[in-house]
């Protein structure tokens, strides 16, 4: 019989993993030991030091999804070996498939798995526990300590089939987000479209043979969906998918339709349960927005990127304008919010693009957004883009680049030193918003009545006051990034908009307690069959402060 082992799982998670937490799945199902443990920042290394020395584990996995975390992770692996020499670890992700090399530099890495995990780990943890050849297991690199060597095994990008696959391994008490418990899934791997600039999305999918993503059967989706909503009371679902609907129009509207029907098949009903997707403008039309709202969507991440012709055409998006504003249009007339994200500084951007931009968010006031510059991550046709210009600059992995245009290349670096200076409370604030406008919506559809409706509507104040602001503010760095002398104008600017953003975060913080407040007071009241009674008691109103 062969020998079983322990293994720490570690990575970022402000939310349930899943990259980590599918791999955990597969090692629990195969009869080994297994932990998992959040690596968000330095202070969660004691706790993951603690167990290393406690447990003693064969292996430790380590997640580096997130390329910004890669010092970070590299910290925690040494550290883990100088307590614990013969611990094997082993790497992976996006950016370990992309910078195989430079990582396996680092002397405390013992080997890298390339593309798609599970397979690779089950072999690899069976190999170490049982003194078997490594040479075998595809998608890894390991360090040969005879000859100082790396090895390279034989590539298999290819798909695992996502509905044999274990369920993620999950906490034993749900998460809450929004003041619901709460779950992330995914119903598919990979990019339908998969070109984009600043993703390596399509990069890390091309080996594969056949098609560029993999979906989950609405059944197996739906059987994750009811063990989550039966077993640990999840009403809130978020999918991860890079893109939750196909490029069939037709063939997407008949899968979120039988995704709802297995779930009522399954006892969950979709009156009861919020969803919140991330999709393109062009997947979207009436009969897939009427088909997503009975299934209990209240938040759709829209993949604007840009609101410039040649902003869309730079990035690769392949999508237009006129998409974009037709979706916008017909999801005004559905209770879902909608947010997105602009990345309006990009190699190629010019004057034109960023005041199309500043014009496209001035038409929507009313959504909460998030803007910036688009990054480069490893792999991505971003990186080879910069590269080949030679507007590359900064030291690996934390890269930067100059933008063609010099006005453009000066406006970003005014950027940098308002809106996203170090600890400015710009970007945690902007993400702050868009949890309190999908919030706002769910209370409308968990908690249908006039406190809903007022706190939605307080939200929504929020929202325009703060897009008023940011509006304003970049118009005035357009404006400064024609001067020469510019220093004094952007301290000044910095302290605006610092006090500006921390007093309306306050107000943020008090309007989700208040919230909070009204979720829990409505939800003893619903309990005790009395829908509608809090919510029209001017009295309680008063006494619960909502």
């Amino acid at each position: 019989m062969n020998k079983k082992g322990k293994a720490i799982l570690i990575g970022a998670e402000d939310e349930e993993n899943l990259a980590i937490r599918y791999l955990a799945a597969i090692l629990k199902f195969e009869g080994h030991e297994i932990t998992v443990i959040s690596c968000s920042g330095y202070n969660d290394f004691s706790r993951i030091l603690s167990k290393v020395k406690s447990w003693d584990p064969d292996m430790v996995i380590v997640s580096m999804a997130f390329q910004s975390l890669a010092f970070m992770f590299f910290a925690i692996i040494q550290q883990i070996k100088e307590i614990k020499p013969e611990i094997h670890v082993t790497v992976g992700g996006h950016f370990p498939t992309f910078e195989y090399q430079k990582i396996l530099e680092n002397e405390y890495v013992d080997s890298l798995i390339r593309f798609e995990g599970e397979k690779p780990i089950s072999m690899l943890m069976d190999c170490l526990m049982n003194g078997k050849d490594l040479s075998d297991i595809p998608n890894l690199l390991y360090k040969n300590y005879e000859d100082g060597k790396v090895v390279e095994n034989h590539l298999k990008p290819e798909f695992p089939d996502l509905d044999v696959l274990p369920f993620p391994m999950r906490n034993k008490k749900p998460q809450f987000r929004l003041g619901e418990k709460f779950a992330t899934l995914v119903t598919s791997r990979g990019c339908f479209y998969s070109k984009c600039l600043y993703c390596c999305i399509g990069a890390f999918h091309t080996p594969k043979k056949g098609t560029k993503y993999a979906i989950r059967t609405p059944e197996n989706v739906a059987k994750e969906m009811a063990q989550l909503y039966h077993h640990q009371g999840v009403k809130l679902f978020q999918f991860h998918d890079d893109n939750f609907l196909l490029p069939s129009k037709k063939k997407s509207l008949k899968r979120v339709n039988l995704l709802k029907k297995a779930l009522k098949d399954r006892g969950v009903g979709v009156d009861e349960i919020a969803i919140m997707i991330k999709t393109r403008p062009d997947s979207l039309h009436e009969n897939m927005v009427n088909s997503l709202v009975e299934m209990g969507t209240v938040g759709i991440f829209l993949g604007v990127e840009n609101a410039s012709e040649s902003g869309l055409k730079a990035l690769a998006r392949g999508s237009n304008l006129d998409e974009i504003y037709d979706s916008l249009e017909l999801l005004d007339k559905y209770p879902i919010s909608l947010t997105f994200n602009l990345l309006i500084f990009h190699p190629k951007a010019n004057l034109v693009e960023i005041n199309d931009n500043i014009c496209f968010m001035n038409k929507n006031l009313d959504k909460a957004f998030d803007f910036g510059r688009a990054e480069i991550v490893a792999g991505s046709p971003l990186e080879k883009l910069v590269r080949r210009k030679g507007l590359l600059r900064g030291e690996w992995p934390q890269w930067d680049y100059t933008i063609e245009d010099q006005e453009v290349e000066k406006m970003f670096r005014i950027n940098s030193l308002t809106f996203y200076r170090e600890n400015s409370p710009y970007p945690d604030f902007s993400h702050h918003l868009i949890a309190l406008s999908y919030r706002a919506q769910l209370l409308k559809r968990f908690y249908p009545g006039r406190m809903s409706r007022k706190l939605a509507n307080e939200t929504l104040d929020i929202i325009t006051k703060s897009n008023a602001f940011t509006i304003e503010k970049l118009l005035k760095i357009y404006e400064i990034t024609a001067d020469i002398e510019i220093d004094g104008e952007i301290n000044l600017l910095y302290n605006e908009m610092e006090k500006f953003y921390l007093s309306l975060n306050r107000k943020v913080d008090k309007l989700s307690d208040k919230m909070l407040r009204f979720q829990l007071v409505e939800q003893k009241f619903q309990n005790q069959g009395l829908v509608g009674y809090f919510q029209n008691s001017q009295t309680l109103s008063k006494i619960f402060r909502i």
